[in-house]
């Protein structure tokens, strides 16, 4: 079984000229499996900074990031990567695509980089349930800003992660694309019995979550 995902009495500072902004104080958030929760609050409320340590991409000041038993803040810089690339799928708002690679290239790039041959054929069948069975040669110049943010997500879920973070993914999408991403992200996490975690302001993605999280402006 997929352990839950959370923040365990987290302190987050940022520096703000000579002192410190506090943007989490003893935070604790707990995200289980098979769920897809969104986090969501005015600018400047910390939701991005929750996908990030979620993500071991930045640290605490103080307390814990738990995947199951295992604290993620506590390991070595490469250890969090090493176990960022093995359990995490990441979705950004802006689509991270090469303008070289066609939308079945891009799956096999994953496949390489994370040393997962079967993720290619996953990936292609990922991009196929997303709508983009016939554009699977194309490049990224030939496709939409929809058929774009569809190929990155087909990507992030290639390697089957047992987590996503998702930044905003549909913050440049009209309300049809936003709602295809959104159902992906929800039948992900119950396919795949995963944690799905996204920051965003679309009702799309607000009506189609299990859970939402509001976080009060700092």
């Amino acid at each position: 079984m997929i352990a839950a995902l959370a923040l365990d009495g987290v302190d987050y500072a940022l520096a703000d000229g000579a002192a410190r902004r506090s943007l989490l104080a003893n935070c604790s958030l707990r995200f289980g499996p098979g769920r897809f929760t969104c986090l969501t609050g005015p600018s400047g409320c910390g939701k991005t900074t929750i996908l990030s340590l979620l993500a071991g991409v930045c640290l605490p000041d103080r307390g814990r990031i738990m995947d199951g038993e295992q604290d993620i803040a506590a390991l070595a810089e490469a250890a969090r990567g090493a176990w960022r690339a093995a359990r995490v799928g990441l979705v950004f708002q802006t689509c991270r695509l090469i303008d070289v690679l066609t939308v079945a290239e891009h799956m096999a790039l994953v496949a390489r980089l994370r040393g997962r041959p079967e993720a290619a054929s996953e990936g292609i069948r990922r991009a196929m349930a997303l709508g983009l069975g016939d554009r699977l040669n194309q490049l990224p110049g030939q496709l939409s800003g929809g058929e774009k943010q569809r190929v990155a997500l087909a990507q992030a879920l290639a390697h089957r992660p047992p987590i996503v973070l998702a930044d905003e993914p549909t913050a440049a999408l009209d309300r049809a694309n936003a709602h295809v991403v959104a159902d992906a992200l929800k039948r992900y996490a119950r396919e795949s019995d995963a944690v799905v975690v996204s920051v965003s302001h679309d009702q799309a993605m607000i009506e189609t979550a299990d859970s939402v999280i509001t976080l009060a402006p700092k």
